[in-house]
């Protein structure tokens, strides 16, 4: 038996080539990672694999990030969930994610997939952010 179990993340948005980057990137990095293209496959697999962190963007067809915090703040109020979107309101949004539980927020394109690996090393260590 390992000592430890990889931390995994489970990746939810609806651009394909975006969610195999996060596939490849995590996994090569010891994360066990699953990838969903809408919200719906995404709590599917959040219910299955009780992730340490979710990975989300906001806007998606049919189940939209929001949905997606309230739902894994439900059943899983550990795990963390970190958004990634284009959607830029000057800051609403972003601060709203946060006060609703999110534990983090990026802006898409990102300018950097290690700043988004230290935050989520950062939330599977339980570190909250400053």
């Amino acid at each position: 038996m390992r000592a430890m179990m990889a931390p995994s993340l489970v990746a939810i948005d609806d651009e394909v080539e975006f969610t195999k980057t996060l596939e490849q990137f995590f996994s090569v990095r010891g994360y066990d990672i699953h990838v969903a293209i809408t919200g719906l496959t995404g709590i599917e697999l959040v219910n299955e694999y009780k992730p340490d962190v979710v990975l989300v963007d906001l806007k998606m067809p049919g189940m939209d990030g929001d949905e997606i915090l309230k739902r894994v703040r439900e059943t899983l109020p550990r795990t963390k969930v970190i958004f990634i979107t284009a959607y830029n309101d000057g800051g609403k949004t972003r601060d709203r994610l946060l006060s609703l539980g999110a534990f983090a927020h990026f802006d898409k394109p990102l300018s950097s997939l290690r700043d988004l690996f230290d935050t989520v090393k950062r939330a599977t260590a339980g570190q909250e952010l400053a």
